[in-house]
């Protein structure tokens, strides 16, 4: 080994040490303070990390680092978190990006009750899919916004990434495919490149459970996650074979309690105005005259009515805000006020 490089390996040595130390340290800071188990405070720091200017490190890569050092730290209280399964989904995977891999996790078999439970009291977040950029705006999450109070307080956005995982060495002795049918929509030139457009497709629930039954089922595959395919302990042949490689779904956490304000901030609210002319129009009149800038509007029917999903920059506790919502308080229901991850997927 030259001098040059075992110099080197000795800093490399003494930069992981200290890092360890400090893990340590941040350890113990935590155990001997409880109330620094929160949420609140995690997304407050890391909106204070991403402020630094750091030559290698991107904010994506801030965010996994900090989420899986902090989730290592402790419990949040050992809090239940639930999300839409089977263990290995994209919400799972989501949830994890979210608050790390070593948490109470508990799958649901629907959004209405990741809802539900939360709602209950049972859990005290949930991580529920709110749109995908290629299938758009998810209606069961802004119907069960609709009929639960519960609050937005945080979102994070997965890339989707689908595999083909299958015990089969070649393609060729593959027999019958699982998947979602949305999943076999998704990855139509893949298939089609490989002549696996021509076996039978079998549609299930999930893409975890397309995994299950792939592993357990001969001259079989799935399309699915690699999460799901690690869950399920099948190989993966072929990674990344989705048609459009930007395709993207964005998912919310929600919870009993609120934020408290941040300075890079989203609000959502839902909104049902009356089937008049003009009414939508006079109502988005308002945000352009208090110089609020609005993010996303998606229409959606709610009970028969046309609801709106709308988001915009700043806090609902803004006063240019909260005259809007004093003004139109019938027509709105405020779903919450976050820390902005993404500007829109």
């Amino acid at each position: 080994m030259s001098e040059n490089k075992e110099k080197n390996l000795k800093k490399l040595y003494s930069i992981n040490e200290k890092i360890l130390e400090l893990l340590d340290k941040k350890s113990i800071l935590l155990e001997n303070e409880p109330s620094l188990n929160s949420f609140l405070i995690k997304q407050k720091l890391l909106e204070k990390l991403n402020l630094n200017n750091y030559k290698k490190l991107d904010t994506k890569y801030i965010n996994q680092v900090f989420n899986e050092i902090y989730s290592n730290s402790f419990f949040y209280d050992n809090e239940k978190i639930v999300y839409l399964g089977p263990e290995g989904s994209y919400t799972h995977e989501a949830s994890i990006n979210l608050f790390g891999t070593n948490n109470n996790y508990y799958s649901v078999n629907s959004i209405k009750n990741i809802f539900f439970e939360v709602e209950e009291g049972r859990a005290k977040y949930g991580v529920v899919p709110i749109e995908n950029s290629s299938n758009g705006i998810v209606g069961d999450t802004i119907n069960c916004f609709d009929n639960y109070n519960l609050n937005i307080i945080g979102e994070t956005v997965l890339d989707i990434h689908h595999t083909l995982v299958s015990n089969c060495s070649k393609t060729q002795d593959i027999k019958i495919i699982y998947s979602k049918d949305i999943a076999f929509d998704q990855c139509s030139i893949f298939l089609e490149n490989y002549h696996l457009n021509e076996v039978k497709y079998e549609y299930v629930d999930s893409t975890t459970k397309a995994a299950k039954l792939a592993a357990q089922t001969p001259n079989s595959a799935a399309i699915c996650s690699k999460l799901a395919a690690k869950t399920h302990n099948i190989p993966v042949l072929f990674e990344s074979i989705e048609d459009k490689k930007d395709n993207k779904t964005r998912f919310l956490i929600i919870s009993k309690f609120e934020n408290e304000r941040s300075n890079n901030t989203k609000t959502s609210i839902i909104v049902k105005l009356p089937n008049t002319q003009g009414s939508l129009i006079n109502f988005l009149n308002d945000f352009k005259k208090a110089k609020i800038n609005l993010n996303k509007i998606k229409s959606h029917i709610v009970k028969g009515i046309s609801t709106f999903f709308i988001e915009f920059e700043g806090d609902k506790n803004d006063k240019e805000v909260q005259k809007i919502i004093k003004k139109h308080n019938s027509h709105i229901k405020v779903l919450g006020s976050y820390m902005k991850q993404i500007e829109d997927i």
